[in-house]
């Protein structure tokens, strides 16, 4: 997939803004209805809690997931939606690309290049495994 045809489809589906957004999605694409509390959900896609619930509140305002209104219970039931019909295509085509180490890396890639200057810099949550950053290579392999 070349980094063009990746770039048109973030441009369709305009609401991916972050790494984070790309894995949830990714998370509720292997698994449509989800029943968790959002820090096992952190666990599980590997972002510290205030990154993934910034992630799922860009999903949602989107209509791309919905979340159980019942707030007397911690975890919640997470539903990926296919609300935005006119996204359909070009969001299942990204996340057929994204469901592949290379073609993760390259809609990441993407996703980075299309971030401000003042943003890519280090102010950029990173994934974290048990609690701590994972530490990244000097260069990120490009698809």
């Amino acid at each position: 997939m070349t980094p063009k045809r990746i770039g048109d489809l973030l441009d369709r589906i305009e609401c991916l803004g972050h790494a984070c957004d790309l894995d949830l999605l990714l998370f509720f694409y292997r698994h449509p209805q989800a029943f968790l509390k959002s820090e096992r959900l952190a666990v599980y896609v590997g972002y510290d809690l205030p990154q993934v619930e910034r992630s799922l509140e860009t999903l949602m305002t989107a209509g791309l997931l919905r979340q159980s209104p019942d707030s007397s219970r911690p975890a919640r039931l997470y539903v990926l939606t296919r609300a935005r019909s006119t996204l359909g295509g070009s969001l299942s085509s990204l996340l057929r690309i994204a469901a592949t180490r290379e073609g993760r890396l390259a809609v990441i890639h993407a996703l980075k290049q299309r971030q401000p200057p003042e943003l890519s810099g280090g102010d950029e949550t990173e994934p974290v495994a048990n609690g701590r950053p994972v530490p990244r290579p000097l260069e990120e392999p490009h698809a």
